[in-house]
């Protein structure tokens, strides 16, 4: 957009695209909020969690610190049952005031496809109970997953959290990023919860202790920690978990009066790896790849911090866009996709992303914009890098590599795609038959962050489907998930909303769900959830 995204974070909210989404917040000065204090030493307070199950291994985390000192032991536990009687694995843990007192297992060892249950002590005083679950090996009929992304915490209440806390059908939970938000109290949020979810710290987080806060501020939350306590999750991160629209050189809500951006991009990294349930890496990278038995294969992708260029900015976007030096992905993650994708032997191969996929070259909606342009400018998602996606699409095709399923956050919205070469020509793409399409996409709705408001949502949504003749489903305003189901014969994707974010009590609902079928990239809409 030509306007800047810190004006407009101050007079609206961000819908699909990056459009405005015409819901203003009423900006109070900090002084009218009382920042939250985070709670004393000597508790479990910010809960546990597990993360990044494989076969035989899962990460477990919590956080504890002492009243004094500058390191602590913390044991833990593992048991095959949740009264802990038959413990299978313990040990303990030395965490210091280098890592903020946090913990983090990986426990190996274990067998495949099991559910586990854990606990944490230290100094007299005992986490919660956990419960978690390995990944299965050999031949599998059914997985599940819950999709989610995009939770801000000022703009509501995690009750789509809350809702999967409650569910026991789930092998894991996929968080596709911007699990926190960087800015500060005053620039992105519900005017009217300011009060009930005021943000620590108050300003836009931009060291390695604001980060630290933000995140401890988040697993603070009852209806984070209930969904962490039941189920693993996988995640991935996007660009909030360090600055809007962030690339590895910079972001777009970053500015010299901020810092260096590399030690503020460091702080965030650091922050995120002691925060979150995640396996570190060689190298520091995220990217990485999990296998549910002989079902799927699933490849958790950064789009974001691993080695995107930057985005384009000049006259010509679209010519920007087809350069093949550019990247989204950094060329030594490209290879390591396709290489996984061609060597992958799973029914089904599962990419876990943040930005969106599908081309959205031809949608015009010039009564939501300034400027006559196309979302062709949209160029944070792979229409700003089509040489990527382009090279990604023949490796698919070239080497016969079918059953691809794309999931999708960032854009508060629900999309339903066919992806394809270019799907505007009879010649390359049917959109009766999904002739000449490779892949499909389903875009999950955020958890509480905004896209556009009910007035405009119905029509903005029609026009996308209309215009776009590789959707199937578009709707842009509503909060909720995506469940996964996985078999041998096809994938259904189910969307659910939540009836309120701005209030703890709300109800969840069914909406829609489509299903591709093994060995088309075609969607056709379910006669109903999947069982």
């Amino acid at each position: 957009m030509s306007f800047s995204r810190r004006r407009f974070l101050k007079t609206g909210g961000a819908g699909i695209a990056g459009i405005p989404a015409m819901n203003p917040v009423r900006a109070l000065p900090l002084g009218d909020v009382t920042e939250p204090q985070l709670p004393a030493a000597g508790h479990f307070s910010y809960g546990i969690a597990s993360g990044d199950p494989t076969d035989t291994a899962v990460i477990l985390w919590t956080q504890f610190t002492p009243e004094q000192g500058s390191e602590v032991s913390v044991d833990w536990l593992v048991a095959t049952d949740a009264a802990l009687t038959t413990v299978i694995q313990s040990g303990s843990f030395l965490t210091t005031s280098q890592r903020n007192f946090t913990v983090k297992v990986d426990v190996t060892g274990l067998q495949p496809g099991q559910t586990y249950f854990y606990r944490f002590a230290a100094l007299g005083q005992t986490s919660a109970t956990g419960q978690t679950r390995t990944a299965p090996t050999g031949p599998l009929s059914r997985a599940r997953f819950a999709v989610v992304s995009c939770a801000s915490y000022p703009h509501g209440y995690f009750n789509v959290y809350r809702e999967l806390a409650g569910r026991d059908d789930l092998d894991a939970v996929l968080h596709l990023g911007d699990y926190i938000y960087e800015y500060a109290q005053d620039d992105y949020g519900d005017a009217d919860l300011r009060e009930a979810r005021a943000l620590a710290p108050a300003h836009e987080i931009t060291t390695l202790d604001d980060y630290r806060r933000r995140h401890a501020l988040y697993k603070l939350d009852d209806d984070l920690q209930a969904l962490h306590q039941r189920h693993p999750m996988i995640n991935i991160w996007d660009d909030h978990e360090f600055a809007n629209n962030a690339w590895p050189g910079g972001a777009q809500n970053h500015d010299s009066s901020e810092g260096d951006w590399y030690e503020r991009a460091a702080a965030a990294r650091q922050a995120y790896f002691e925060w979150m349930p995640v396996r570190e890496q060689q190298g520091g990278r995220i990217y990485r790849q999990f296998s549910y038995g002989d079902l799927l294969d699933l490849m958790m992708l950064d789009t974001r911090m691993e080695g995107r260029d930057e985005q384009a900015s000049g006259a010509d976007l679209f010519r920007e866009a087809q350069d093949e030096n550019r990247t989204l992905l950094g060329f030594e993650q490209e290879d390591w996709l396709y290489n996984r994708l061609q060597a992958s032997t799973a029914r089904w191969r599962v990419l876990g992303q943040q930005v969106m996929m599908a081309q959205r070259y031809r949608l015009h909606l010039d009564r939501y914009v300034q400027d006559d342009i196309s979302l062709t400018a949209w160029r944070d998602s792979w229409d700003g890098y089509e040489a990527n996606r382009q090279r990604l699409l023949s490796t698919i095709k070239d080497n016969g590599i079918d059953n691809v399923v794309v999931l999708t956050g960032d854009i508060h919205s629900s999309l339903v795609s066919e992806i394809a070469q270019d799907p505007y020509h009879r010649r390359s793409y049917n959109p009766e038959t999904g002739e000449g399409a490779l892949a499909v996409e389903f875009i999950c709705p955020s958890v509480t962050s905004p896209g556009f408001p009910e007035g405009v949502a119905d029509e903005v949504a029609k026009r996308i489907v209309k215009t776009q003749p590789h959707v199937r489903y578009a709707e842009v305003t509503t909060h909720g998930f995506v469940l996964l189901t996985v078999d041998q014969q096809q994938v259904q994707a189910d969307w659910y909303y939540v009836s309120a974010v701005n209030t703890p009590v709300a109800t969840t609902s069914h909406a829609v769900g489509y299903i591709c079928d093994a060995g088309r990239a075609h969607l056709r809409k379910a006669e109903g959830p999947a069982a």
